[in-house]
């Protein structure tokens, strides 16, 4: 009898199935970390302008967003911006460049305004004051 055929050695294949399962396995935790929450708000398609629309900009350059609820919560939960009055509501603001978030003190309230800049790809404001 030959003791070689007795000792099992995997294959290639199976190797390379274990080591894919093995990584599989490391890598779920934190990609299952994420939870993807459904948004609370509404958003509009607009010029850069939403006050003064220049006739010869397009209409539909900017893609706005105001988020409300525990959408608006979380984002503002998440700013690394120091918390401060804003001048048009009164409410505690967050700002990061042009994006802002509001705490409504008295209502316990969150609301977030911003727009992307749909061809630059670039976040700006999302309501005048």
């Amino acid at each position: 009898m030959d003791v070689s055929s007795l000792i099992y050695a995997p294959k290639k294949e199976e190797t390379l199935q274990r080591l894919i399962l093995i990584l599989t396995i490391f890598m779920a935790p934190p990609g299952l970390a994420n939870v993807w929450n459904q948004l609370d708000g509404v958003y509009a398609v607009t010029s850069s302008s939403v006050i003064n629309q220049a006739e010869h900009l397009p209409d539909n350059s900017h893609y706005r967003f105001t988020l409300r609820g525990d959408s608006a919560k979380d984002l503002y939960l998440a700013m690394p911006a120091t918390p401060s009055i804003d001048s048009c509501t009164g409410a505690t603001a967050k700002n990061i460049q042009q994006m802002q978030c509001l705490f409504f003190n008295n209502k316990k309230y969150y609301e977030c305004h911003f727009s992307i800049d749909i061809a630059r790809q670039k976040i700006e404001y999302g309501v005048p004051c």
